[in-house]
């Protein structure tokens, strides 16, 4: 893991007030935020598979004649 990323865990963590030793009493709400926000990073790492953002399907102007 780069120490960027570790960095950035970090401060997340630290964010919302997580430590090894409040885990066990944190809401749900919290941790569930904390592990979106890291899978998304990871995400956007290409370290995990990404929700699929919808693409252009318009097709292209016909020239004038």
């Amino acid at each position: 893991m780069s120490n960027e990323l570790e960095d950035w865990m970090t401060q997340q963590a630290r964010a919302l007030n997580l430590t090894p030793l409040s885990v066990e009493e944190a809401e749900p709400d919290t941790l569930r935020a904390y592990c979106r926000e890291v899978l998304n990073e990871l995400a956007a790492r290409g370290r995990l598979p990404a929700a699929q953002m919808p693409g252009c399907y318009a097709a292209p102007r016909q020239p004038e004649n």
